[in-house]
């Protein structure tokens, strides 16, 4: 009897068992299966109802460790499971902190970052620091043997551990940070380079810069102006001190009042700051002056029940040497686009992530297309300027997108930028493929 896998796909507990199959040559036989099932015949599977779960003729195994550790017996030869007993003993620890030290600490930070659970900022940071903590145990380790987890070889602990801090490294753990950890890091690219690993999780990810909680971006906003309120309150406040002490000097001293000028090194300061300030300036505002308006535009826009006829009316008011038309296309991995709802997380993720400022200078649709397993990640763009702007450019996930600018004296290009607009609809057909869940940025 042939060995059946029920899991869920781009899953890390179900994710470390494939790799580890074809690394040991044990034919598995993959059955893409919901998080958790509810049906009886997959409850005799897995009581629990969760993923993953091994059908064998001996009977079925659940529980993904007890897995990892069965596919890596059938094959003593392959080395996963260590070469003789204390290594084993090596391995069952690694197996041990991921279940107990590692995962109970990642799952929650992943879940806030994919929108999954409630947006709690102490416990994100808290949680984030004990991750550090736990990287530093596997820093040192790493440091020791020079290349994995227990000895010169690939093992299942190897494969397990790397499952968790895959998220790690393409959600939190930045690039200043893994430079930190310089073992751990060469450790975790070799393993996620892997031909085996490559095929079930992808090409290797990592953030540059640690991608932000949907809440915090609004926080930041707040203390922005916060903090702008302040400094205008501290500038007001001397220029009312002085009233004062000029009412205590004798009246004879009043007449440098009126030869503040040389109080203008303030004003200079002042002025300085000012200059500081317009540095600071978005790029987009100082674009030659366009008689397009995208504040009027989109409250038109949402006024007219008539989609067609707006994206028509933008065509004829748009200023194409101040505004520009694009469409934005996810270059999604190979294992990526197989589940609606894993691919509408990272749709959403996409948008939470857009510097928040960039609304003020941007408008657009972007959905999920398509059908399982080869969904695809679209959107259709109008923004300021006629470049890729900074805010795009500064994306944790810039790179892995393609960016088409729109010719307007294009009318096949046009029809298709104007189709993602028109036919948002689930179930309608946009540019040949299905329409499955749209959202605006605005």
């Amino acid at each position: 009897m042939a060995l059946n896998l029920y899991g869920a796909e781009v899953n890390p507990r179900t994710g470390k068992i494939l790799v580890a199959a074809q690394l040991a040559h044990v034919d598995l036989n993959f059955i893409p299966t919901p998080m958790y099932g509810s049906d009886a015949e997959y409850l005799a599977k897995n009581p629990l109802g969760k993923v993953p779960a091994l059908e064998t003729e001996n009977g079925p195994l659940f529980e993904s460790n007890a897995i990892l550790r069965y596919i890596a017996r059938l094959k003593p030869e392959s080395g996963l499971y260590g070469q003789n007993v204390f290594q084993q003993a090596q391995v069952d620890t690694w197996l041990d902190f991921l279940q107990n030290e590692i995962e109970p600490i990642v799952l929650p930070l992943a879940m806030q970052i994919f929108g999954r659970i409630p947006v709690d900022e102490e416990s994100f940071k808290l949680n984030h620091q004990l991750f550090i903590e736990k990287l530093t145990i596997i820093d040192n380790a790493i440091k020791k043997t020079n290349a994995y987890l227990v000895n010169d070889q690939v093992t299942i602990a190897d494969l397990a551990v790397a499952s968790f801090v895959l998220f790690t490294f393409l959600l939190f753990v930045d690039e200043k940070q893994r430079k930190q950890f310089p073992s751990a890091s060469k450790w975790y690219i070799s393993i996620s380079e892997l031909p085996a690993w490559k095929s079930v999780f992808g090409r290797t990810r990592l953030c540059k810069v640690a991608f932000t909680l949907p809440k915090a971006q609004k926080q930041e906003k707040q203390d922005k102006q916060e903090k702008q309120d302040k400094q205008e309150k501290q500038e007001q406040k001397p220029k009312q001190e002085q009233k004062p002490k000029a009412e205590q000097k004798p009246k004879a001293e009043q007449k440098p009042k009126e030869e503040k000028p040389k109080a203008q090194p303030k004003q200079v300061e002042e002025d300085d700051d000012g200059e500081k300030q317009e540095k600071k300036k978005n790029p987009l505002d100082l674009l030659p002056p366009s008689l397009f308006n995208i504040d009027d535009y989109k409250r038109q826009y949402f006024l007219d029940k008539d989609i067609k006829n707006q994206i028509n009316v933008l065509f004829q008011q748009i200023d194409a040497q101040g505004w520009s038309l694009w469409e934005i296309i996810y270059n999604k991995a190979e294992n990526e686009g197989k589940m609606l709802l894993i691919t509408n997380n990272m749709k959403r993720g996409f948008l939470q992530r857009m510097d928040p400022h960039f609304r003020k200078y941007a408008f657009g649709v972007h959905g999920v297309y398509g059908e399982e397993p080869d969904l695809q990640i679209r959107g259709a763009w109008l923004w300021r300027g006629v470049e890729i702007p900074q805010e795009i450019l500064d994306h944790p996930s810039y790179e892995y997108h393609t960016f088409n600018r729109i010719d307007l004296a294009n009318e096949e290009q046009k029809q298709k930028w104007a189709n993602y607009w028109v036919f948002q609809e689930e179930d309608q057909v946009t540019n040949g493929l299905r329409t499955r869940d749209v959202e605006y940025y605005r």
